[in-house]
């Protein structure tokens, strides 16, 4: 098994033609006032902050971040989360063998968020929780990271616009992309272009740097600017999006996707944060996606 893990570890980071192969970390901030009291919150900034259930979500996020920084977290090439490793709540490596060191989870050398409060303040709490021994970088903010924009819907009570606007609310249901608000603005059909907007520069970003290719990438945004670029990294089209709870995100949730640089679709994906999941093949993800029509349940019981 050892042997297994360092000759897949060995060969994650560059392939027989010598391209790297990297790891990108997608993560949604914490609980904020307006998830709870469930009013659509989008690019609102003030008075959207978080709760003292966000904050603490935020927390435990930085912990994982923390563990996986320290050489707490391995790489299952299997398929699973393997464990991590915390002892008595501190933060320590695992037993310092080159085995153990080659199948840690690859460590994150670059950082992105979002400029709304929700995702700093969140960036801020994970910052906080990683200790001079398992430091992350000041983050690059970019705009195009910001939530989905719903203009007049923002700020109102989800259950104000179903009664008030209960035909574009329907249209939303059936199939976001379609939904048109005021002067024929697409709030998902922006937040998708933003979203390959983002892809290109965090990618050719993370290409640049020389010697690069062993690292990973971590991004803090929004639920839906999220989906959408888990969906494109995957090769997957904005049809799925919105459909199911395959490719959402719950407040702090965080998944990793494994990416070879020059190519047009990621090699595979998986949870890590709050509860770890199998790594899943992107090939296997686009059967599905095409395949089967996804429940739209999801887009009933979370706002943006």
């Amino acid at each position: 098994i050892i042997n297994h893990l360092m000759e897949t570890t060995a060969a994650r980071s560059s392939d027989a033609r010598g391209k790297k192969v990297r790891r990108y970390l997608l993560a949604r901030h914490g609980e904020t006032n307006f998830n709870r009291d469930r009013r659509v919150q989008g690019t609102l900034d003030s008075p959207c902050v978080l709760t003292r259930k966000g904050a603490s979500q935020a927390d435990a996020l930085g912990a994982y971040v923390a563990r996986r920084q320290a050489g707490g977290t391995t790489d299952d090439v299997g398929g699973s989360h393997l464990n991590d490793y915390d002892d008595g709540g501190d933060v320590r490596t695992l037993p310092a063998t080159e085995e153990i060191r080659a199948a840690a989870a690859p460590l994150i050398t670059r950082t992105w968020c979002s400029p709304l409060t929700r995702c700093r303040q969140t960036y801020a709490a994970v910052d906080g929780c990683c200790s001079d021994r398992a430091p992350i970088s000041s983050p690059t903010i970019r705009a195009d990271l910001r939530e989905v924009d719903f203009r007049e819907w923002q700020g109102r009570l989800r259950a104000e616009i179903i009664e008030c606007h209960s035909g574009r609310w329907n249209a939303f249901r059936r199939d976001p992309k379609s939904l048109r608000l005021d002067g024929g603005f697409a709030p998902v059909l922006d937040c998708w272009e933003r979203g390959l907007g983002n892809w290109d520069t965090i990618r050719r970003d993370a290409a640049a740097e020389e010697g690069g290719g062993d690292d990973a990438i971590f991004v803090m945004t929004h639920g839906a600017i999220g989906q959408c670029m888990l969906l494109q990294s995957l090769g997957i089209s904005i049809d799925t999006y919105g459909k199911g709870r395959t490719y959402s995100f719950d407040n702090c949730e965080c998944v990793e996707i494994e990416w070879e640089d020059g190519e047009d679709a990621a090699r595979r994906w998986r949870r890590v944060h709050p509860k770890a999941t199998p790594w899943r093949s992107a090939g296997a993800s686009m059967r599905m996606a095409s395949g089967a029509e996804l429940s739209c349940s999801r887009i009933n019981d979370k706002v943006p």
